[in-house]
C-alpha cells in the first residue's frame, strides 16, 4: 500500500508537467504510424522517382547529368543517397529517416509554442500536425504525407524553413549575430530544395530585419547580421558546386546547383490546365467567394461565442440549475456542427485567418518590442501566409496543402487557442478559459475526422508489392487496376529480363525500375506536359534515341488533367517517341498474335505493354 500511495502523487505531478503534452503527442504519433504502416505511397505516381534517384546516385550516377529532375534541387536526393549508402538501399531506410525528421520537428514546434504560449496551445498544435498533415491521405492518390512525400524537397524544405524561423526569432530576441549566421546557413539549404518554400522563407527573413530596424532601432546590428546571413547562406551552394565540379565543368556544376529554379523561367507551365486548377485560376470568382464565405462564417461563430462567454452570462439562464450546465448547453450546437462540417474544405479561410493573426500581432508594436514571446508566432504566421500563396485562390489542406498549408493551419490554431482568447479577455471581458476549451474541442473534432478519412484510404491498401525492406501495401485490383499493373510488370521483369538489362517505363513508372533494380539509361524518367514544356519534347525524344534501353514498358495512363489523353496518341504527348519505338522494338508482353493475323484484327490497346529492342540489322555479307 505504501508503494501504491507513493506513486499517485508522482503520476499527478507528471501530468502537470510542461512535457506531458509532448508525451501525449508522441503516443498519438506512434499510433498513427502503426495504423498506416507502409501504406503511405502511391505505387505508380511520383514516389517511385523518390526511391529511384537516391538509389542511382548511391551507385555513382550524377543528378542533372545522368538523370534529369524537374521537381527540386539536389539537397534531398543526395541526402537520401547518403542514407542509402550508410543504411542500405530500401524503402525502410526512408521510412525511418522521415519519421525521425518529423518527430524532431514536433519536438521543436512543441518547445517553441510552449515558450510562446502554454502547454495546451503547444499540444493542440502538435496534434494538428500529426493527425491532419504528417500521415495525411485525404485523396485516393498517396504521396501527400511526411513519410512519403511526392517530392522530398517540399518536406525537407518545410522542416528546414521552420528551423530557420526559430533561429530568426532567437536572433531578434537575443540580438546575437550567431543566430543570423545559423539562419543564413539554413536558408542556403532551403534554396537547394524548393523555390516556392525558399521564397516564402525570404518573406519571413525580410519581416525579421524589418522588426530589428524599425521596432528595435538596431540598424547597425541589422546590417552586420545581413552580411553574416548572406555569406553563411552561400556555404551550402558552394559545397554542392564543389560536389558537382568533381565530375562536370564549372558551367554544368553551376547549372546543377540552381536547377530547381529552371521551371520558373517557363511561363507556359502556368497556362497548363492542371496548374490553373491548382492555383484556383480556372474558377477565380468562385474560389474568392468560397474563401470569403468561410471566413465570414468563422468570424460570426467566433463573435457569437465571444459574446456568450462574457462574464455574467449565467444570470441570463436562471432557469438552469446548477449553473455549470450552461456551458455544455451552449457549446452543444457548435460541436454538432463540427461533427457534420466538411473539414476537408477548411483550408479555404486560411489566408484571411493568417492575415488576421499577422495584423493582430503586428498592431501590438510595443508588445513585440517588449515581449519576446510574441516574435516567434509573428514570424511563423508571416512564413505560413507567404507559403500559402503558392496555392493561389484555392487554399487547401489536402494534396499539396499537406506541406504548403501546414504552417498557416498551425497559425490558425494558435489564433483561436491562445491569441484571440487573450485579446478578447483583455478588451471585452470574455472568459478566455471557456473560449479556449470550446475552441480545442471543435478543433480536435476536426482533427479526428480528417484522420479517420485518411484511415479509410489506408484500410483499402491490403495488397503487398515488393518484398523485405521495399514492401509497400497497395490497393487491391478491385480498388485500383493500376496497382495490379505495376505488380504484373515487376513480376514479368524479374522473371524474363536479364539482371543487367536496361528498362525505360513510359510515361511514368520509376517504381518498377526501383523494385526490379533495373536501370533506366535515358535521362528523363517521367513524360508529362509540364516536363516537356521545360526540356522540350524533341530534345527528350532525341535523348531517348541516343540512350535507348533494352526494354520499353508502356503503361496506359491518361493525363487528362493536363489536357491530353493517353501517351503516344497526341502530338503534344509522346507521339513522336512512340513512332520511333514502334520502328525499333517488338512487343513481348502481351505475347503477339499469330503470324498471319493482321494488326487490325489484333487488339491495339493494352493497359501494359513490354517491348524488346530489335537486334541491329547487319549489312549483307557480314557475320
Amino acid at each position: 500500500m505504501k508503494n501504491l500511495t507513493g506513486r499517485r502523487p508522482q503520476i499527478l505531478e507528471w501530468s502537470r508537467s510542461k512535457w506531458a503534452g509532448l508525451v501525449l503527442v508522441g503516443c498519438v504519433f506512434a499510433l498513427a504510424a502503426a495504423l498506416s504502416w507502409r501504406r503511405w505511397p502511391d505505387i505508380l505516381v511520383d514516389f517511385g522517382i523518390q526511391l529511384y534517384l537516391p538509389w542511382r546516385i548511391s551507385q555513382g550516377d550524377v543528378l542533372y547529368r545522368d538523370m534529369m529532375y524537374l521537381t527540386g534541387g539536389p539537397l534531398s536526393q543526395y541526402f537520401n543517397a547518403l542514407l542509402f549508402k550508410i543504411f542500405g538501399v530500401s524503402f525502410r531506410t526512408l521510412i525511418f529517416a522521415n519519421l525521425t525528421i518529423t518527430a524532431g520537428m514536433l519536438v521543436l514546434v512543441y518547445r517553441r509554442f510552449l515558450a510562446a504560449a502554454d502547454r495546451l496551445t503547444a499540444t493542440v498544435i502538435c496534434l494538428a500536425i500529426v493527425l491532419v498533415f504528417a500521415f495525411q491521405h485525404c485523396v485516393p492518390v498517396g504521396n501527400y504525407s511526411y513519410v512519403t512525400p511526392y517530392c522530398h524537397e517540399i518536406f525537407h524544405g518545410l522542416v528546414l524553413s521552420l528551423v530557420v524561423v526559430m533561429w530568426l526569432s532567437d536572433w531578434v530576441e537575443k540580438e546575437r549575430i550567431q543566430f543570423a549566421v545559423a539562419a543564413g546557413f539554413g536558408a542556403g539549404l532551403v534554396f537547394l530544395t524548393k523555390p516556392d518554400v525558399f521564397l516564402a522563407l525570404i518573406v519571413c527573413v525580410v519581416a525579421a530585419f524589418f522588426v530589428v530596424v524599425f521596432f528595435h532601432r538596431r540598424t547597425g546590428f541589422a546590417a552586420k547580421s545581413l552580411v553574416a546571413f548572406s555569406l553563411s547562406g552561400l556555404v551550402p551552394l558552394l559545397a554542392f558546386f564543389a560536389l558537382f565540379l568533381r565530375v562536370e565543368d564549372w558551367r554544368a556544376s553551376a547549372r546543377s546547383v540552381v536547377s530547381a529554379w529552371v521551371p520558373l523561367w517557363h511561363t507556359s507551365i502556368t497556362k497548363d490546365p492542371f496548374y490553373q486548377w491548382c492555383l484556383g485560376l480556372d474558377l477565380p470568382f468562385f474560389n474568392v467567394e468560397k474563401m470569403a464565405a468561410h471566413f465570414i462564417f468563422i468570424v460570426m461563430i467566433t463573435a457569437i461565442y465571444a459574446l456568450t462567454f462574457r462574464y455574467g452570462v449565467e444570470s441570463r439562464f436562471k432557469w438552469v440549475r446548477p449553473s455549470w450546465m450552461v456551458w455544455p448547453l451552449l457549446i452543444a450546437p457548435l460541436l454538432i456542427l463540427a461533427v457534420v462540417w466538411n473539414w476537408v474544405d477548411c483550408g479555404r479561410s486560411l489566408p484571411l485567418l493568417g492575415l488576421s493573426a499577422c495584423v493582430l500581432l503586428g498592431l501590438s508594436r510595443r508588445k513585440i518590442a517588449a515581449e519576446p514571446a510574441a516574435i516567434f508566432p509573428l514570424f511563423w504566421n508571416v512564413f505560413g501566409l507567404a507559403l500559402l500563396a503558392k496555392l493561389g485562390l484555392f487554399p487547401r489542406i489536402w494534396q499539396y496543402g499537406f506541406a504548403l498549408a501546414m504552417p498557416a493551419f498551425v497559425g490558425a490554431v494558435y489564433l483561436f487557442v491562445w491569441l484571440l482568447p487573450l485579446l478578447l479577455e483583455q478588451k471585452y471581458r470574455v472568459r478566455s478559459h471557456l473560449f479556449r476549451v470550446t475552441a480545442c474541442l471543435v478543433l480536435v473534432t476536426g482533427f479526428v475526422r480528417l484522420f479517420l478519412l485518411s484511415e479509410s484510404y489506408y484500410l483499402r491498401k491490403d495488397r503487398p508489392v515488393g518484398g523485405d525492406g521495399d514492401k509497400i501495401m497497395a490497393y487491391g485490383l478491385a480498388v485500383d487496376p493500376f496497382h495490379g499493373t505495376v505488380e504484373t510488370a515487376v513480376s514479368w521483369v524479374e522473371k524474363n529480363m536479364p539482371p543487367d538489362a536496361t528498362l525505360a517505363v513510359l510515361p511514368e513508372g520509376a517504381m518498377i525500375n526501383y523494385l526490379s533494380r533495373r536501370m533506366n539509361p535515358t535521362p528523363h524518367l517521367a513524360w508529362f506536359p509540364p516536363v516537356m514544356a521545360v526540356f522540350g519534347q524533341t530534345n527528350m525524344t532525341a535523348a531517348f534515341e541516343r540512350n535507348n534501353p533494352d526494354y520499353v514498358l508502356i503503361i496506359a495512363r491518361s493525363a487528362s488533367e493536363f489536357g491530353v489523353g493517353f501517351f503516344g496518341y497526341d502530338p503534344r504527348y509522346g507521339m513522336e517517341l512512340m513512332r520511333w519505338v514502334e520502328d525499333h522494338y517488338d512487343r513481348v508482353y502481351p505475347p503477339p498474335g499469330p503470324a498471319g493475323k493482321s494488326a487490325s484484327q489484333e487488339q491495339s490497346f493494352f493497359e501494359l505493354q513490354i517491348l524488346k529492342r530489335r537486334p541491329p540489322v547487319l549489312p549483307a555479307g557480314n557475320n
